[in-house]
């Protein structure tokens, strides 16, 4: 039996002088961008921060708060970075690289580590060969009211990939779609990999938006004043805003790449308040990340996957209104609606297939944030026609040209073992009676028609792909990555003020 142990760093101090965000081993955004450095001192304190044969000063603001921006950099190491106040406060920073850096943020699908995937022994052993990725996961013990400068809870600082830093445990470190993504980046580009787990499992859109981006969203929620034993409540991190003030505060002065979210669950039935405040969060994540980071960073999320619930309208409803982000520009998705564990030991909602996860993420990342030649786009339903009534009702369905990579064809699947019938969807034709019929589809170039025989008189209302909580994706493009799920006409009606 292997007893994995780790503990939470708990600072209950006062701010750093230079912010834990930061430490030895990290990775720091590689040109054209500049890295930032910040930390806190003595108000007017002057700080000098030397790398790379260069003093960089600054002074400190009422506050105590400092920053400075390195020149920009390219991809290596190692460097040094030390810092002195006038004060006589000191640090030094060793083993720094510099390269990519990406936050990995979300609920449990994120926070789910390489210990808990189908072949983790080997997985968490190849970690050993990329010295060059660096990782740091939040702790998830501290959720806040008020905004925080500094993580209070760290369950892992900077540290070099290796199997001890990858394989801590289930639930702990690190994250597995996170680390895979980073992983089959690497293999590609060749340059340092900066890696910042940043999730809680079980949380809300809510709880990782800032109140400005909770006021574009209407809602319903209203913060008990009691708990169901009767007593005072007391916020959590499913609150609004709790985590946003806690977790992605303290790391917005970092110059970053880009962002990775897995998360959806916790919102799966509220479809409509989901489209706008999924898209309201990452614009505004985009307008108050600071350091040189982009002010449009590459978004990249994951598209629900596949578990069991008696309502199969939440979790397809979601995964429409994940898809609203996408009108946003430089946000891709990496679908995992093709890929259910209904054995999975750590619940069905969770699947071990994060390895498919992470590769998917990697296209989208080299596609959309790098330029590079690939199809990371599965087909992506775009629009709808009727074609006939009866006696055979018959509908066609186009899609996004970028989509269809090298074209379009079916796979033979089925509904996956130990899951209702009733609870898988493949093709849909819903008519004037108010019912939906299973459905046969063809390939006609690059469109798909849909045939199901309607009842007399019935009229041809709508269309559907993978609708249900496993959906039995059989479409695909011949780069062997699903068509996303449709629903003609949408149904989702962003709640927006």
């Amino acid at each position: 039996i292997i007893l994995f142990i780790y503990a939470f760093t708990v600072c209950d101090c006062a701010n750093n002088f230079i912010s834990n965000a930061l430490g030895s081993h990290m990775v720091l955004q590689r040109s054209p961008q500049r890295a930032n450095i910040w930390g806190w001192t003595q108000a007017k304190s002057t700080v000098n921060v030397t790398f790379n044969g260069k003093i960089y000063s600054t002074d400190a603001n009422t506050d105590g708060s400092w920053s400075v921006l390195l020149d920009s950099t390219n991809a290596g190491g190692p460097y040094t970075i030390s810092a002195k106040s006038g004060s006589g406060e000191t640090a030094s920073l060793v083993d720094v690289l510099f390269g990519d850096v990406f936050v990995c943020g979300g609920q449990s699908n994120m926070q789910m580590t390489v210990h808990q995937v189908f072949n983790a022994s080997d997985e968490i052993a190849k970690a050993n060969n990329y010295p060059n990725i660096r990782i740091f996961t939040v702790g998830t013990s501290t959720s806040s009211d008020t905004p925080l400068v500094e993580f209070k809870t760290i369950l892992q600082p900077w540290s070099v990939a290796s199997a001890a830093t990858v394989g801590l445990g289930d639930w702990s470190s690190f994250s597995a779609a996170c680390w895979f993504f980073g992983r089959d980046l690497y293999d590609e580009i060749k340059v340092p990999i900066g890696l910042f787990s940043d999730n809680w499992g079980g949380t809300p859109v809510q709880a990782w938006s800032s109140a400005d981006a909770l006021k574009r969203c209407p809602t319903n929620y209203e913060r008990p004043i009691k708990n169901d034993m009767g007593e005072n409540y007391i916020t959590g991190p499913n609150d609004p805003s709790q985590l946003w003030n806690a977790m992605i505060i303290p790391i917005l002065p970092m110059t970053i790449s880009g962002a990775l979210w897995y998360q959806g669950e916790a919102n799966a039935y509220q479809p409509d308040y989901y489209a706008c405040a999924f898209p309201a969060m990452i614009e505004d994540w985009r307008a108050k990340w600071g350091g040189n980071t982009s002010p449009q960073f590459t978004f990249m999320f994951v598209q629900l996957a596949p578990w069991l619930s008696t309502d199969d309208s939440g979790e397809t409803l979601t995964r429409l209104a994940q898809m609203y982000a996408t009108r946003l520009p430089f946000v891709g998705v990496a679908t995992a609606m093709d890929w259910g564990d209904p054995a999975s030991p750590y619940n069905n909602i969770h699947p071990r297939y994060k390895q498919i996860v992470g590769y998917r993420l990697h296209l989208v990342g080299l596609g959309l944030h790098y330029g590079k030649a690939v199809q990371y786009k599965g087909p992506e339903a775009t629009d709808w026609s009727i074609v006939s009534h009866s006696p055979v009702a018959s509908v066609s369905v186009t899609f996004d040209p970028s989509s269809l990579g090298s074209g379009l064809e079916f796979v033979s699947k089925s509904c996956d073992a130990g899951v209702p019938i009733e609870q898988c969807g493949w093709f849909d034709i819903g008519g004037s009676d108010g019912k939906w019929v299973n459905a046969t589809a063809s390939i006609k170039a690059d469109s798909i028609v849909i045939h199901a025989t309607l009842g007399a008189s019935v009229t041809v209302t709508g269309v559907r792909y993978a609708w249900g909580n496993y959906p039995v994706a059989t479409l695909y493009n011949k780069d062997g990555l699903p068509a996303l799920p449709f629903v003609f006409p949408n149904p989702i009606k962003p709640t927006l003020i």
